[in-house]
């Protein structure tokens, strides 16, 4: 297999997984979040907090995905 061909495979399975990763990450937060609710008697207020945690890091997630491909796409450019 050729060299582009390998790195067209890797982005392509990169691509796949960042939107996975970003859907998933808020549906972690809340199971957290419920479970500390339901142990600690705080509901809602662990559930929204984790949610954010959540959203934030599938974000997070997201950011260094497209840093990377964009350092990729400058280094194939020279």
């Amino acid at each position: 297999m050729k060299k582009e061909d390998k790195q067209t495979l890797k982005q392509a399975i990169m691509a796949s997984t960042i939107g996975l990763e970003v859907a998933f990450s808020p549906f972690v937060g809340i199971a957290i979040g419920l479970f500390l609710d339901w142990k600690l008697n705080t509901y809602p207020y662990m559930t929204l907090i984790f949610l954010l945690v959540g959203v934030a890091a599938g974000g997070l997630n997201y950011y260094r995905f497209a840093k990377r491909q964009q350092e990729l796409d400058e280094d194939q450019k020279k």
